[in-house]
C-alpha cells in the first residue's frame, strides 16, 4: 500500500484545513506582532525561512502530516460528533506534538526537520526553547476555545486527557534520553519509554476524539487502545527504519539511531539477546560504543533482530486494528482511520 485511498486523502485534506484554521486562531489571540509567532509559523510549515507566508501547497509540504489532529477529528465524527466543533481539540493535540518537536530538535542537536533548518539552527537554542514553551501554552488557548461549543464537564475532560498525555510523553522523553549509550536495557523499559514518548499522545488524541464526539466510556477506551497500539507499532517501524531505512528515502544517515547512541528497539533486542558475558555480547557492546555500524549490523542480523522488530510492529498493528473494529465507528470515518493506520505502518520513510 503506497498511499491512502482518494476518499481518505480528501477527508484528511479537509480536516487539515479545519485544524490549521483553529491553530491560526489560537496564535492570533496572543500577540501576533511578535517575531516569536513568525518563528512558530515557520516550524508549523506556514512561513518560509525568510518568514514570508507560503502557498497552500508548500504549507502542506513543510507542515507535517497533522496525523494526530486528523485522527482526533475522525474519531469524534466516527462516534457521531461534529468535526468542525472538535477542531480546537485537534489543534491542541497538534500544538503538543509540535512543541515537543521543537524541544526534541534541541535535545537531539538535529539541524533539519522536514528538509528545512530547525528553529534552533536558525535562531538559536534559547529562542527555540521559548518557541516550544510558548507553543505549549497555546495548547491551553486552543482547548479553551472548546468552551464555546461544549459543556464545561466535557472541556474539563479534554484538559484532563491531554494533560495526562503530555505528562506521559515527557516522561517517555526522559526515559529515552536517560537510556542513551546504556547497555543496561530491557524490552519492558523500552515499551514503557515508547508508550510515553510516542504512544501517549496518539492514545490521548483518540480518547479525546471519542470524548468530544460523546462516546460512552468503554467506546472511548477502545479508541484509546487503538491509539496506544498504533503508537507502539508506529515506533517499532520508525526504529526499524532508523537502523535499516534507506538514506535516499528517510533523509537520515543509515543507522542514525546507533550513531546517536539511541537505545531504539533494534539495539535493545540485540543487547538483551547477547549478554555481556558472551562473545557476541562483548563484540556488540564494543561495536555500539565505537559506532561501528557494519559490525553492529552484522551482529544484529545474526541475532535475528530485524525480523523480531518487524514482528513486534505486526503484533501491535493487529492489536490496534482489533480495538478499532471493537469501537464500531461510523463510515467513512472508521475506514479512513484504518486506511491511515495501514499506510503509516507500511511506510518506508
Amino acid at each position: 500500500m503506497s498511499r491512502v485511498s482518494d476518499a481518505t486523502a480528501a477527508l484528511i485534506e479537509e480536516r487539515v484545513v479545519w485544524l490549521d484554521s483553529e491553530m491560526e486562531a489560537a496564535i492570533a489571540s496572543a500577540s501576533p506582532d511578535l517575531e516569536l509567532y513568525r518563528w512558530a509559523r515557520y516550524h508549523l510549515g506556514w512561513h518560509s525561512q525568510k518568514l514570508e507566508p507560503l502557498s497552500a501547497a508548500d504549507r502542506r509540504k513543510h507542515g507535517g502530516k497533522r496525523l494526530r489532529g486528523v485522527l482526533t477529528l475522525l474519531a469524534a465524527e466516527g462516534v457521531g460528533g461534529d468535526g468542525p466543533a472538535a477542531a480546537a481539540g485537534g489543534a491542541a493535540v497538534e500544538f503538543i506534538h509540535n512543541f515537543s518537536l521543537v524541544h526534541d530538535d534541541v535535545e537531539d542537536n538535529d539541524e533539519e526537520r522536514r528538509h528545512r533548518p530547525t528553529v534552533w539552527k536558525l535562531w538559536g537554542i534559547p529562542h527555540a526553547i521559548n518557541v516550544g514553551s510558548n507553543m505549549q501554552a497555546l495548547v491551553d488557548i486552543a482547548l479553551l476555545r472548546l468552551a464555546d461549543r461544549y459543556p464545561a464537564e466535557r472541556v474539563v475532560s479534554a484538559f484532563r486527557t491531554l494533560t495526562h498525555a503530555t505528562l506521559r510523553m515527557t516522561e517517555g522523553q526522559f526515559l529515552d534520553m536517560s537510556a542513551e549509550n546504556s547497555t543496561e536495557v530491557t524490552v519492558e523499559r523500552y515499551f514503557r519509554m515508547t508508550g510515553g514518548k510516542t504512544a501517549a499522545l496518539i492514545e490521548g488524541a483518540l480518547r479525546l476524539g471519542g470524548q468530544l464526539g460523546g462516546a460512552a466510556l468503554d467506546r472511548a477506551e477502545r479508541l484509546a487502545e487503538f491509539g496506544r497500539h498504533f503508537g507502539l507499532a508506529f515506533q517499532c517501524c520508525d526504529d526499524y527504519l532508523g537502523m535499516w531505512g534507506r538514506t535516499e528515502v528517510t533523509g537520515k544517515p543509515v543507522a542514525a539511531d546507533l550513531i546517536q547512541g539511541k537505545r531504539s528497539l533494534p539495539m535493545v533486542h540485540a543487547l538483551v539477546s547477547a549478554p555481556a558475558d558472551t562473545g557476541a555480547g562483548a563484540r556488540l557492546r564494543t561495536a555500539l560504543a565505537e559506532r561501528d555500524v557494519p559490525a553492529a549490523d552484522g551482529l544484529m542480523r545474526e541475532l535475528g533482530t530485524p525480523t523480531w522488530v518487524l514482528e513486534r510492529a505486526e503484533e501491535h498493528t493487529r492489536l490496534a486494528l482489533e480495538s478499532l473494529t471493537a469501537a464500531e465507528l461510523a463510515e467513512p470515518f472508521g475506514g479512513a482511520i484504518r486506511d491511515i493506520a495501514q499506510y503509516a505502518l507500511q511506510r518506508d520513510s
